[in-house]
């Protein structure tokens, strides 16, 4: 049930929502974050807004919408839903979609007319989403976990960046409910180049003198680094009922960060990447589709 609710909640929201941790409204979205806006900015520039709603909406429609009809999905939460084009276009093709994000992404969800009780913003200390146990049919969180942990939002670890992670990625297994899935989606730590990010922090001078040279980012794929694994996602999610399908990144991924020079081949390999090395360190990215499995 929704705890708190208000009168303009409608009923078929209620066994979703749960208002209980709302703090205050920012921009008329509804915020778990207790501080000001400035203390947490947004540094989404206007250029790369214009260019998530692009990509973002073909890849709802293309990669999405497949995986949440196979599911037979009709709530969706997009986590980490940065200017909520994907929000924007699910909710224009009939699903009951919901977004979160950070304190200052609002001013986007307010330029695109996103609904301010579908839209709500969490604390960036710590993951609580405004969601009821077992409510969500899919979600979704594209680029985001490897950024979970960090002391800049980037590349530098926090001392507890992994146990961080896990109760990140716990709490939205949470929501989910059993018979639906998640989507969780980053650069992979096991594959040795990202075009996505600058190094890790603590990247040695030869991976920094690489990546300076090759005009993207090079790393070991032993040990630890920012980046993520299907291997973490394991961890995090022992001892749940979860099972995970690695999906292809062929439709997904546009390699418009490739340098232009080898963009082509990268392409090719991308599309024809066997899928029985989707789930390990030759796929340049984890897209793991987790499935909560229904307790017997």
């Amino acid at each position: 049930m929704i705890v708190n609710e208000t009168e303009s909640t409608s009923p078929a929201r209620r066994s979703v929502v749960d208002l209980s941790g709302m703090c205050q409204t920012i921009g008329g979205y509804g915020s778990l974050f207790a501080g000001q806006v400035k203390d947490a900015p947004d540094t989404t520039t206007d250029e790369y807004a214009a260019d998530q709603e692009l990509v973002n909406s073909r890849r709802v429609t293309e990669y999405l919408v497949p995986l949440a009809k196979a599911i037979g999905a009709h709530t969706v939460l997009d986590v980490g839903c940065g200017v909520g084009a994907m929000v924007r276009t699910f909710l224009g093709l009939g699903y009951e979609a919901y977004g979160v994000d950070l304190p200052g992404l609002h001013r986007h969800w307010s330029r695109l007319a996103l609904p301010q009780d579908q839209m709500f913003i969490v604390d960036p200390a710590k993951l609580r989403l405004p969601f009821a146990t077992d409510s969500v049919d899919f979600a979704y969180t594209l680029g985001v976990i490897e950024h979970v942990g960090t002391s800049d939002g980037m590349a530098d670890r926090l001392s507890s960046y992994d146990s961080i992670r896990k109760e990140w990625l716990r709490e939205l297994f949470r929501v989910v409910r059993p018979g639906g899935a998640m989507l969780v989606a980053g650069p992979n730590r096991h594959f040795p180049i990202d075009v996505a990010h600058g190094p890790d922090s603590r990247a040695t001078a030869v991976e920094r003198w690489l990546s300076e040279r090759l005009k993207a980012s090079v790393h070991k794929v032993w040990g630890q680094n920012f980046l993520w694994s299907y291997g973490d996602v394991r961890r995090y999610l022992q001892g749940l009922p979860y099972q995970i399908e690695p999906q292809p990144i062929a439709g997904f991924l546009s390699c418009s960060r490739v340098p232009s020079a080898v963009r082509p081949a990268v392409q090719a390999y991308i599309d024809h990447l066997p899928r029985s090395l989707l789930g390990t360190g030759f796929n340049p990215w984890v897209m793991a589709l987790v499935h909560k499995l229904t307790k017997s």
